[in-house]
């Protein structure tokens, strides 16, 4: 008989981007390894992006149990929608006060227009409020309220089908929160994934002091608590087995990857331009600084090398913050780069894939800050389905070692001057095409394989205990 396991993860279809895709390649494979997945995930989550087609395209028979969500993020964007409504009300001033036969005074037109730019000040005073009480109300995230939810809901699902493993993925860290409530309470092995780390996350927004302190409590007991902990990358398995050495002997690395039957019948997006280069970004953008260094690079190269500007052609597929957002409308003027890059926002997974699949080569981003060398990021693993030329910008670690052991990869250093070197070298030698990962070590139905032995064995330690 299979095993059954319950698969505790808040980010999952209709959540897009591709933090998912850890969690929904492991359901779709686990099964041709003897497991059969049961997923616990949230209802209307507040998460976003959101990508119905990914939830489409869930198996057939997989069942997925979802628990009510109710997040705090939600109120913060009805706020936040409320100010943006109010704004549209309020009269355009910016060519002075209307002239309707002198009828109206210029004190009362400026009195009237006074009156909605002070609602959009509240609304917008009080959805920052909201969100900064949100960090120090709810813990260890957000997310926190879905967790009772998920635990009930999860114990009455194990209840109906019985399962021999219950496993999550995080972040949110709420989702191991609740995963070790319920095989607590049902008495089951748990394995907890870290996709990234949960202490000194340095893409994560700094915690309050008191909060801190104890997240660094609750994760010494979860990582006790966990018959396994899995990581998406060696040096974040290296970073906690420093850092608990007594448990390291549980730790286990699993890297992300890819999944070439996503590209079966995949036409790409657009026809190859004659003579031109086509650079392709797809993810989101979160800090502004590695965004900055290499559109600063680009900007340099095309001083140097002219003749460059009507060959290359830079876009970036993906959620854009608001920081980045203003950042690329600066870059995006005719003086700079404008008619060079592009920003086209978030698109469904399989045309973020087509536009993969069109370009000539793929970049990959990551700041130079302490900490970022654990990271190596889900997009970068799924650019090897497309044996294309990487470039990728990025400081040491395992990310940029990757990039470097392939035939096909560049790296830059995070500085203008590295990139705009680079960038040329890729334009003026562009690699080969090549294999990049002729022995399947990234290839998705392979790690899913080495979840499932994982899952083999606690269960049998589990049995013998």
């Amino acid at each position: 008989m299979p095993g059954r396991v319950l698969v505790v993860a808040y980010n999952f279809p209709p959540v897009g981007g591709t933090g998912i895709q850890r969690t929904l390649k492991y359901v779709t494979y686990l099964p041709g390894s003897g497991w059969e997945p049961v997923v616990l995930t949230a209802r209307n989550p507040g998460a976003l992006p959101r990508d119905d087609e990914a939830e489409r395209g869930l198996a057939p028979d997989l069942v997925v149990e979802r628990a009510c969500s109710p997040e705090p993020v939600k109120l913060r964007r009805a706020l936040g929608r409320a100010a943006r409504g109010a704004l549209s009300l309020m009269p355009d001033t910016s060519a002075g006060p209307p002239e309707r036969n002198g009828s109206m005074p210029p004190a009362a037109n400026g009195a009237a227009g006074a009156r909605p730019a002070a609602r959009v000040r509240d609304y917008g005073g009080l959805a920052g409020i909201w969100g900064r009480m949100e960090r120090l109300v709810f813990f260890p995230d957000p997310e926190v309220a879905w967790a009772p939810f998920a635990v009930r809901c999860g114990l009455e699902t194990i209840r109906r089908l019985p399962v021999d493993v219950v496993y999550s993925s995080a972040g949110p860290f709420s989702s191991h929160l609740a995963a070790a409530l319920i095989a607590t309470r049902a008495g089951l092995p748990w394995i907890a994934d870290f996709r990234d780390p949960w202490i000194g996350n340095v893409f994560a927004a700094p915690l309050p002091a008191v909060h801190a302190r104890l997240q660094e409590r609750i994760e010494r007991r979860f990582v006790h608590l966990a018959a396994r902990s899995v990581f998406a990358t060696s040096g974040l398995a290296d970073l906690y087995a420093h850092r608990y050495p007594e448990v390291a002997r549980r730790f286990v690395s699993i890297p992300n990857g890819y999944d070439r039957s996503d590209l079966v019948g995949m036409a790409p997006a657009e026809p190859p331009r004659p003579g031109g280069f086509h650079l392709l970004y797809a993810g989101s953008l979160y800090r502004a600084q590695e965004l900055e260094v290499f559109l600063l690079g680009v900007e340099r190269l095309l001083d140097r090398r002219p003749d460059l500007r009507a060959r290359l052609r830079v876009d970036f597929v993906g959620t854009v913050n608001e920081a980045n957002a203003r950042l690329s409308a600066e870059f995006e003027r005719p003086e700079r780069l404008c008619g060079v890059v592009g920003f086209e926002g978030f698109v469904p997974r399989p045309q973020a894939l087509a536009r993969m699949a069109g370009a000539d080569a793929l970049l990959q981003l990551m700041p130079d800050v302490a900490g970022a060398n654990l990271f190596v990021g889900g997009k970068l693993l799924e650019y090897l389905a497309f044996d294309r030329p990487i470039l990728a910008v990025m400081p040491p670690g395992d990310g940029r070692a990757l990039v470097e052991s392939l035939a096909m990869g560049i790296v830059a250093d995070v500085e203008p001057a590295s990139v705009a070197d680079a960038l040329e070298k890729l334009l003026d030698r562009t690699p080969a095409p090549a294999p990049a990962d002729p022995a399947g070590r990234f290839d998705r139905v392979n790690l899913a394989r080495r979840l499932a032995l994982l899952l083999d064995d606690v269960v049998a330690e589990g049995r013998r205990s």
